[in-house]
């Protein structure tokens, strides 16, 4: 029995392990590829996270929207003495210093606030401009505006239809992803082309994409509240 035992020990002792050199070269490449990975995996989640903020962005100026008519009982369109245009719309959800006589007389003036706060706002009162946050928004081109238009893509019915202008494709794709379900520039709540796609008529139709855009900044469309 103790003859057994030290040739087994002796056979377990005489095996030869790796090296210093190899041990520091396989340590080397698992490393090399924990670092790809992370980078790939990084870049995914950066990408995602940002159009998940343009999908945030969006229903962010949806709920002020129910939040301006909750206490106003009148869209945003409505609020002021003449027809509301996709500017002063946005205006009116963000700016208090509109001059009284600007708004409708229905309007609770002592009730007004900025109901979108976060967002990049220039000017005062009615030439108030609010910008969203991604690529072209840091600019004078990243405008955000919104009319009540009939969105042919969900039906016939009326919405607030808010337009992201200059927005970097990979987030509109990626927003349009997170709340249709599935990337069809054409279809759904979210469009988004070359063009804009929110005309300036109350009550009309917007102008939806007839394919799959390319170009590295497009507008988008997102139809929101229903209003009738």
């Amino acid at each position: 029995m103790q003859l057994t035992f030290n040739s087994l020990f002796s056979r377990v002792t005489s095996n030869k392990g790796y090296t210093i050199d190899q041990t520091i070269l396989i340590v080397a490449i698992i490393a090399i590829l924990i670092t790809l990975v992370i980078i790939t995996v990084g870049w995914q989640l950066i990408n995602r996270s940002s159009g998940t903020k343009a999908g945030a962005q969006l229903k962010q100026v949806e709920d002020a929207n129910g939040q301006f008519y909750s206490g106003q009982h009148v869209w945003p369109q409505n609020a002021l003495s003449s027809a509301g245009t996709p500017g002063t719309n946005m205006a009116v959800l963000v700016n208090n210093t509109i001059p009284a006589a600007s708004w409708a007389s229905n309007i609770d003036q002592t009730n007004l606030r900025n109901i979108l706060p976060g967002f990049r706002v220039t000017g005062t009162g009615t030439s108030a401009v609010v910008y969203h946050g991604f690529g072209g928004g840091s600019s004078s081109t990243g405008t955000i505006t919104e009319q009540a238009n009939t969105m042919a893509t969900v039906g016939s019915d009326q919405r607030m239809v808010v337009q992201f202008a200059a927005m970097p494709l990979a987030d509109a794709q990626e927003a349009d992803k997170a709340i249709d379900g599935s990337v069809d520039a054409t279809k759904g709540r979210v469009v988004y082309g070359t063009a804009s796609c929110l005309n300036g008529t109350l009550g009309g139709a917007t102008t939806i994409p007839t394919a799959q855009p390319t170009a590295s900044l497009v507008t988008l469309c997102y139809a929101a509240n229903t209003l009738n």
